[in-house]
């Protein structure tokens, strides 16, 4: 049942991207853009390509200036926004939510596609839009593949080009939780509460597996009624400003 559902959305994505020229003329609104993208990201994330066979050997300045020669740009990056999440490392584990990535953010702060697409197939497949840069999980798929002993798994090759780089740069996230969030697990098997419980009783339930986070929670502006206001006249920059202590609570 789950196998038909994805292939007849996939169907229908299929459909939208052929009208995609007229349907970007109609999106008025950059919740539905979002909305768009994310669906697109999605079925993005579950493709698996065929993998790469034989790839051109050269050196990464060899690499750079074979691709700055070419006039590859930004421009060329037809989708900016991915979500990682692909079943090659899902088969293997699945214990994190899929990971953001904002594709025509790195392009452009980079300048060097050859950066990431440190390589490229020997053969002009179409593998994606331009046979420079072909997505990660063409080269890169299953840890320790038999046939291609000398070629890192997907998730180390996201590692060890992400995470130097982020320390090189001093920019994006340093740390695990920055990328991964957790999977949220299915509270219908965690959560013990009586046929009709009361608020209290909600509230204890939660409190039983979630103490820090509502201690956390006692000392943010949405509890405490109190915080710098935008719409608000001459109080703007008062921290101390709020529903809890100079504003009226008309809830």
């Amino acid at each position: 049942m789950k196998r038909q559902l994805f292939r007849f959305r996939a169907v229908i994505m299929l459909v939208v991207l052929f009208l995609l020229p007229s349907l970007s003329m109609a999106q008025n609104s950059d919740t539905s853009r979002t909305l768009f993208s994310q669906d697109l990201a999605r079925l993005r994330a579950q493709e698996v390509v065929p993998m790469v066979d034989k790839v051109k050997v050269e050196g990464p300045i060899r690499r750079s200036q074979r691709l700055h020669a070419t006039e590859l740009s930004i421009k060329d990056a037809k989708t900016t926004y991915f979500l990682l999440d692909s079943p090659i490392i899902k088969a293997q584990e699945d214990h994190y939510a899929p990971v953001r990535f904002n594709h025509g953010q790195h392009a452009a702060s980079s300048g060097d596609c050859s950066v990431c697409h440190h390589l490229r197939p020997v053969d002009n497949s179409s593998y994606s839009n331009h046979p420079e840069t072909v997505r990660c999980s063409a080269c890169h798929q299953q840890s320790f593949h038999p046939d291609y002993p000398e070629r890192l798994g997907l998730k180390a090759a996201y590692h060890q080009n992400c995470i130097p780089c982020h320390k090189k740069q001093n920019a994006g996230p340093l740390t695990c939780r920055g990328c991964h969030l957790n999977n949220v697990p299915e509270h219908k098997q965690l959560v013990k509460l009586p046929e009709k419980p009361d608020p209290l009783q909600v509230t204890a339930e939660c409190l039983r597996c979630h103490e820090d986070d509502a201690n956390d929670l006692l000392h943010t502006a949405h509890w405490r009624w109190r915080g710098a206001s935008l719409y608000t006249q001459d109080q703007s920059r008062q921290v101390d400003h709020g529903k809890g202590t100079t504003a009226l609570n008309n809830d």
